[in-house]
């Protein structure tokens, strides 16, 4: 069995479409914003109206789906949905407590340290072993993504604006955990039912997080919300804030079922450098060669991880058997046969192999049969 990667033909629209998602939505956002750089609308409003439109867009979806009759809701089955929705609505407050003691920057450099908690938390609870060349792509995408920002962090300590606390950097970590964990949990609920409609699992985990972001508004500005209309400030690029937010949720849900939290993390730094090129046409940032080197290091990440093992082994044609032992090797260990690399190389004893000694002539257990120069077999 070769395992899929996240450019596979099923996974790669959702991951393409996630990277489209994520690129727009800091554009949109600045271009939501007034001439002060402020935002006319309530920022707690609009995420409240992003999880309502998530969850009328996963209704249409079912509705118009085959699995519309055999979908079915309880408390019980939507019971364990409330754990992300609680985990994001915490550490999205978490962020502005962080803020008031560490600089945005440092706070963008440490946020990085997601990467390496989803590849650590992806092995602990879904039980998924990577191999060696895969941690160091992720490795290698972390520093990609650090790499991005250090002119900013160069820029911020030279103003004299760089601040970080202990605490701050101890809840940054902290915050970067929760949300690695939050996402993980997301994608073990998803899985749980492959066959379960995607769209009935969108309706259960969007239903806890407009309660939550409901309790949200009204912890956050009360009654006031309403007395100056709910859809205060609202402009155009506000409402189109909502809906790429909508259909980024509805993305990342998909690449959590179908595909991984590590195409998710691969997605988001792919989204992150491509916002940094457009930046420079729309909004007249100078490109600087941090960036052009932060592109080719995530590039090659994504390609390193997405390697097959038997692509990475060097073999002489002549060794017989050796690619298939050493690609056997590199995979990860859930992805290995206990009958060696039947798996891997495709090929499989059959029958008619002995299993006795060996003799002159008798095929070697799950290897092709040696060819003479001529072509034929020996």
């Amino acid at each position: 069995r070769k395992p899929e990667t996240m450019a596979a033909f099923r996974q790669l629209p959702f991951v393409l479409a996630g990277v489209v998602l994520m690129t727009l939505q800091p554009l949109l956002v600045t271009l939501s914003q007034n001439r002060d750089g402020g935002l006319d609308y309530n920022p707690v409003a609009s995420t409240l109206l992003t999880e309502l439109a998530k969850i009328c867009i996963s209704g249409a979806l079912l509705l118009a789906s085959p699995e519309a009759s055999e979908a079915s809701f309880s408390l019980a089955s939507s019971l364990p949905f409330s754990v992300p929705a609680v985990i994001y609505c915490v550490n999205n407050n978490l962020v502005f407590f962080i803020l008031s003691r560490l600089d945005a920057t440092t706070f963008q450099l440490l946020s990085q340290l997601k990467v390496v908690f989803t590849g650590v938390l992806f092995r602990i609870f879904l039980g998924r072993r990577l191999a060696p060349y895969q941690w160091l792509a992720i490795l290698q995408l972390g520093c990609g993504t650090v790499t991005s920002q250090l002119p900013a962090f160069d820029q911020s300590r030279a103003k004299g604006e760089v601040e970080a606390t202990a605490s701050g950097v101890v809840l940054a970590v902290a915050s970067c955990a929760l949300s690695a964990f939050g996402g993980i949990y997301a994608e073990k609920l998803l899985k749980a039912g492959p066959a379960t409609s995607i769209h009935a699992q969108n309706i259960q985990l969007y239903a806890w997080g407009i309660l939550i972001n409901a309790c949200g508004v009204f912890a956050h500005s009360g009654l006031e919300v309403f007395r100056k209309g709910f859809f205060a400030g609202f402009s155009g690029w506000a409402w189109a804030v909502v809906l790429n937010n909508a259909l980024n949720g509805l993305a990342i849900s998909a690449i959590l079922k179908y595909a991984d939290n590590i195409a998710r993390v691969y997605a988001h730094a792919c989204a992150m450098l491509v916002t940094m090129a457009l930046s420079v046409p729309l909004f007249g940032k100078d490109p600087n060669a941090h960036m052009l080197i932060a592109v080719l290091m995530v590039g090659l990440s994504a390609v390193q991880y997405n390697l097959d093992a038997r692509t990475i082994v060097a073999v002489d044609r002549g060794a017989i058997g050796t690619e298939e032992d050493e690609a056997e090797e590199l995979l990860p260990e859930d992805e290995q046969e206990p009958g060696g690399y039947a798996a891997v190389g495709e090929r499989s004893p059959g029958p008619d192999v002995a299993t006795g000694p060996l003799a002159p002539g008798r095929p070697v257990p799950g290897r092709a049969a040696p060819v003479r120069a001529g072509g034929g077999p020996r």
